[in-house]
This record gives C-alpha cells, sequence and structure tokens, in this order.
C-alpha cells in the first residue's frame, strides 16, 4: 500500500525491528524521515482506525507474540547539526540518530560527556523519552531542549530542559503522549583522546556483564535509596550501591536465579538484569521469567521492582 510518498507495509515482523528479536507481526509498518511523513503516518492511522506506536531503534521493548494491531511508525530522520559556541557545541540532533552516531560525532568534533553511552542501541528520541543513561548518567543531563509533535492537533511543541521533566528513566514525554523530533544538546568541548579512553574503559566493563545474546537491555529499574528502600540497606552489603541506587541484578542474583532459563529466554548468567533470547525464545517465556524475578525479589527482600522496559500487544 503506498500513500503519496509512504509506503505502508503489512505484517512485517516485529523479531526483525527489535533488539529482543521477540514478537508477532506488526498489522501495518512505515518509515517517516521528516515531520511530514510523521503527520501523514499519523493521518493514515486515523483513516484506517487503527493505534499507532513510534518505533526507534527497537531498544528497552518486548512485543507479544501476537504482533500489534496497528501501524508500527519507524523514525528514520538522521540529520546531526553542530553549532560552535567557543567552550561548549550546541547540537542539533533527529529522534532517528542512534546514540552511537551521536557518540562517534562527538568523538569526531572533540566534545566530551556522551562517553556513557557507549554500547547502548536507543536512538534519540527513545533515549529522551526513557531518559537512558549509564554509570551514573544520563541523556537528560545534556539536553537544553526539545522539539515534539502533538498528535492531536499536528502541531510542534519546544520544551526546555527543565520542562521536559528528567529523572531516573523518566521524562514528560512518558506521559504526555507527545511524540519526539529533534532535541538540541549541549556538550563541552574537550579532548578526543581522553574521551577514547573513557570509552574503551567502559567497553572493557561492558565485555564481562554485558551479553551478547538478543536482548532489550536491562529488564528492571533500579532501585533509588528512598524511605521504601531503606530497609534493604540492612539485608545487603554497603559496597553494592552504585550513585544512590541498589542494582536489582544483584537482587535477582541473590535469589539463585542468573542463568535460569523457560525455554529459549533466559536471565544472563552475566548480568541478571537482563533477559536474553538464545534463538527462538517467545514473549510469554521471557513475561514468566519477568514474573519469577518480581516474586522471588518480593519475597526474598519485601519490595516490589519495576520494569524498565516497555510492553507492546495484548499480554493477557
Amino acid at each position: 500500500m503506498t500513500n503519496n510518498n509512504l509506503e505502508i507495509k503489512s505484517n512485517v515482523n516485529f523479531s526483525t525491528l527489535t533488539t529482543f528479536k521477540i514478537g508477532g507481526p506488526a498489522k501495518y509498518f512505515c518509515e517517516i524521515k521528516n515531520s511530514k511523513d510523521l503527520k501523514e503516518a499519523i493521518d493514515i492511522a486515523k483513516e484506517l482506525q487503527k493505534p499507532y506506536f513510534i518505533l526507534g531503534n527497537g531498544s528497552n521493548l518486548l512485543v507479544s507474540d501476537d504482533g500489534f494491531d496497528g501501524l508500527v511508525i519507524k523514525i528514520k530522520n538522521s540529520e546531526i547539526k553542530i553549532n560552535d559556541l567557543g567552550d561548549f557545541f550546541e547540537i542539533t540532533v533527529d529522534a532517528g540518530v542512534l546514540l552511537s552516531q551521536l557518540l562517534a560525532k562527538t568523538l569526531e568534533i572533540g566534545a566530551q560527556g556522551l562517553e556513557w553511552a557507549t554500547g547502548i542501541p536507543g536512538a534519540i528520541g527513545g533515549s529522551i523519552y526513557g531518559n537512558a543513561g549509564a554509570y551514573g548518567q544520563s541523556i537528560g543531563e545534556a539536553v537544553e531542549k526539545v522539539i515534539a509533535l502533538d498528535p492531536n492537533t499536528l502541531k510542534t511543541k519546544e520544551f526546555q530542559k527543565e520542562e521536559c521533566n528528567f529523572s531516573y528513566r523518566h521524562s514528560i514525554f512518558k506521559r504526555n503522549g507527545l511524540i519526539i523530533l529533534s532535541a538540541q544538546l549541549k556538550l563541552k568541548k574537550g579532548d578526543s583522546e581522553t574521551s577514547r579512553k573513557i570509552i574503551l574503559n567502559y567497553i572493557e566493563q561492558r565485555k564481562n556483564k554485558i551479553p551478547n545474546y538478543p536482548s532489550a537491555g536491562c529488564v528492571f529499574k533500579n532501585i533509588p535509596l528512598e524511605k521504601d528502600s531503606l530497609k534493604l540497606l540492612q539485608k545487603i552489603p554497603s559496597e553494592i550501591v552504585k550513585g544512590n541506587k541498589i542494582p536489582v541484578g544483584y537482587l535477582i542474583e541473590q535469589c539463585n536465579l542468573k542463568g535460569k532459563k523457560i525455554g529459549d529466554a533466559q536471565i544472563s548468567p552475566l548480568h541478571a538484569n537482563f533477559i536474553v533470547n538464545l534463538g527462538k525464545a517467545t514473549a510469554k517465556e521471557v513475561c514468566q521469567l519477568i514474573e519469577l524475578c518480581k516474586q522471588n525479589v518480593l519475597e526474598k527482600y519485601d519490595i516490589k521492582i519495576e520494569e524498565e522496559i516497555q510492553y507492546l500487544g495484548n499480554f493477557e
């Protein structure tokens, strides 16, 4: 099906669209490269009387074995603009740009502040949506403003940093339903060689704990040290706490679940906050492991752990 500039495909399997390589078919699928395409895609979904889902690089996502009975809109805009401000770079980046592409560009120009993104497979739009981060840092720290589309009015809105409400794995875009088109980041000028050394160190760390099998990244959010979680400190060694957060991977490991398999889904033997697809895992099998982790951690530590991954489709 072709509608003006957009090619609408039917029954595209999600195993080709996500880093988990799991999920049934998308009823309809298209790729967009600009806001005009996006508005057109939203109009098509309305004409079809189907829901739509905005897809970046497909990381941090678990799709139902039944797939998604709607239009999947993959963001493919990919422009990066650099403005030299003396001590800083102002970088305007489209939502479809991969973090790895942006990191490579910052190395090229000598900008510092995104080294933590080494090895993270997400796109900018999804990274801002969930305030992605690692090693105690996050994308929200670098964001100056975000341009987003209101799907109801099809008009764009500009959000300054403070309006984005960034917090741990959260932004206002998780609540307001707006679609991120681009962002403006501000990064310090630095020494590319220093950045390379930091990146190589992160790569070495990831070798020992990030599995090579397909996954959605960390399944659960780490636990911030707050009133309800302080009781956990009596049950775990103090050195386990990292950046005022308790790693959920440690709690799952202490429940003796590391390496646990259901079908072809496995709690990674390398890092217990990763569930991996050994080849033919189903969403149902992954969900069973997720529930096993939640149940065991609740029983052992009397605390509820919360998923970081996003669900799409019918899981009833």
